[in-house]
């Protein structure tokens, strides 16, 4: 039963994972890019820190539910006809580095955001903002590296389609590649949410399938007797 229970919520908490992460950010917001000293002075002026704190918090809400989400993953790619221990540990490994570091970052941020209504130095600002993008193109990196672990475990384990396994390999090394530039160099960024969400979402539907395939049989059968 807990079995059951688990197959159907673990993808639903990456699904979540994902609605969270992107709410968040949308509602705290960043600052530009390598901003100016004008474009950084002029969102530090403008930052609620009510709403700014509300983002925050639901976008680490976010990167908690990554955690389920990956153990279950894990669980899946486990499951393939070879064994596939070592790139899916790998996976698993990896996706608790990114959890830890993005919770780093996020209060990061929102001590910047405190300070900004006391006087902050923009030469002080901008070095934290560097260093924040800096982070965040170091957390990339390692979430590609779950990506592309699980990319492994795929084509050697068969745990999922073969295709599905080449793109997460794909992804993975676009993430590699595109990190001495940083991550946001390119719409390339994002790819990672988007395979790790494709995923969610396909097998919360597929389990909601299999429910309503086993239940139809199941009535029957009562029906009949």
């Amino acid at each position: 039963m807990r079995e059951a229970i688990w197959i159907r919520l673990g993808p639903v908490t990456g699904v979540l994972f994902f609605v969270l992460l992107l709410g968040g950010a949308s509602i705290h917001g960043y600052p530009n890019i390598r901003p100016s000293d004008s474009q950084l002075a002029n969102w530090l002026a403008n930052i609620d820190l009510n709403t700014f704190r509300l983002g925050i918090y639901i976008e680490a809400l976010g990167i908690l539910l990554f955690i389920p989400f990956a153990a279950w993953l894990y669980g899946r790619l486990r499951q393939g006809k070879k064994d596939s221990s070592w790139p899916a540990i790998t996976m698993l490994v990896a996706s608790a580095g990114w959890v830890a570091s993005a919770l780093l970052l996020m209060g990061a941020w929102a001590g910047l955001a405190d300070q900004a209504r006391k006087g902050l130095d923009i030469r002080v600002a901008q070095t934290i903002d560097s260093i924040n993008q800096a982070s965040y193109d170091l957390t990339s990196i390692v979430l590609g590296v779950a990506v592309l672990a699980a990319g492994v475990a795929i084509v050697h384990g068969g745990a999922m389609s073969r295709w599905v396994g080449w793109a997460a390999i794909t992804i993975g090394v676009i993430d590699l590649v595109t990190l001495p530039f940083g991550i946001d160099a390119s719409p390339a960024g994002i790819l990672g949410y988007l395979w790790l969400f494709a995923v969610a979402v396909f097998y919360t539907f597929r389990s909601a399938r299999t429910r309503e395939f086993v239940a139809g049989p199941v009535q029957q059968s009562v029906a009949t007797n």
